[in-house]
């Protein structure tokens, strides 16, 4: 099978994840919690590392800081396709707390994360060869200072010949007229938008999924494909003003951390490998359901049943 490389540009940071609880601790009590997780996080990172795990060609173009936790991270991505550079900064970090009812609450810091702007990007790219390449930008709202120029460097790889994929996760503020507009002008330059529901419904001001298809449908470029990730229920895409869907099985979740950018690895994985739609969506879920069905996260690599 001729499989085409993967390249993943944005953010990488260190996630400590930990849990469970069911509610709140009084202001300063401690508590006991029986698991977690230290490792690798990020949209990007998630991604990578899930393709490295399929054995997929792929690299990750990102960056750490200049501490103990950028060195750990960096370790992890020693591929002929990986670029991660070390900032001047400290490396930012993600506290995840799951709540006994699958949701989780996290406390950030941006840190290296505020240095990421189109330069590093350009940069980063500047001897790599993108044609017929598959580059996703992923966790556009984690590097504020690429905001203003996300869509220069969509732009840009779309003319060294790549093929295009965004998710920009959820915005730190919520999707304010700013954050819708950053967004909307992405889809221009997007051949693939991977969002979660709520961020599909969020960036189409909609109050349904189904009014949120409608308002995507004139707005994507012919040919792009608007991928909805629907946890438990599955995913569906919007291409050309036609849908597709593809049902999720039931699963024994514990850690929902990084489903989204699991699901992006399988579903990237089967475009770039020639596989149809079908196909793609079927991987992206059964991707997503072997990763969070872990915990701790495993290194091995993954044969899922797609």
């Amino acid at each position: 099978m001729n499989r085409r490389t993967i390249l993943v540009l944005g953010n990488a940071n260190l996630d400590l994840v930990t849990g469970c609880i069911d509610d709140w601790p009084e202001p300063g009590t401690e508590t006991f919690l029986p698991q977690s997780d230290f490792r690798t996080g990020g949209s990007a990172a998630n991604t990578a590392l899930t393709l490295q795990r399929l054995q997929h060609p792929s690299g990750i173009i990102s960056a750490v800081g200049n501490d103990p936790a950028g060195q750990m991270i960096a370790q992890q991505f020693s591929g002929p396709h990986d670029h991660v550079s070390a900032l001047d900064a400290r490396t930012s970090i993600s506290v995840g707390i799951l709540h006994a009812c699958a949701e989780r609450t996290f406390f950030s810091t941006n840190g290296h994360l505020d240095l990421l702007d189109l330069s590093f990007f350009e940069a980063a790219t500047d001897s790599v060869d993108m044609s017929g390449r598959l580059a996703l930008l992923s966790g556009a709202f984690t590097m504020p200072a690429l905001l203003p120029d996300h869509d220069a460097l969509l732009g840009l790889l779309k003319e060294r010949g790549a093929e295009t994929a965004i998710d920009p996760g959820w915005p730190g503020s919520g999707w304010t007229e700013e954050a819708r507009d950053h967004a909307m002008v992405w889809l221009e330059h997007s051949d693939h938008v991977l969002l979660n529901e709520k961020e599909t419904t969020g960036l189409a001001d909609a109050d349904t999924l189904d009014q949120a298809l409608v308002w995507f449908a004139p707005r994507l470029r012919k040919g792009a494909r608007l991928i909805v990730k629907r946890g438990p229920v599955g995913a569906l895409c919007l291409c050309d003003g036609a849908v597709v869907e593809c049902g999720a099985k039931d699963l024994s979740v514990f850690d929902t951390v990084g489903a989204g950018d699991a699901f992006n690895a399988g579903y990237l994985h089967a475009v770039a490998s020639g596989l149809g739609i079908d196909q793609a969506l079927a991987w992206g879920i059964s991707v997503a359901g072997s990763v969070i069905s872990e915990f701790p996260r495993s290194f091995s690599p993954l044969k899922p049943a797609a």
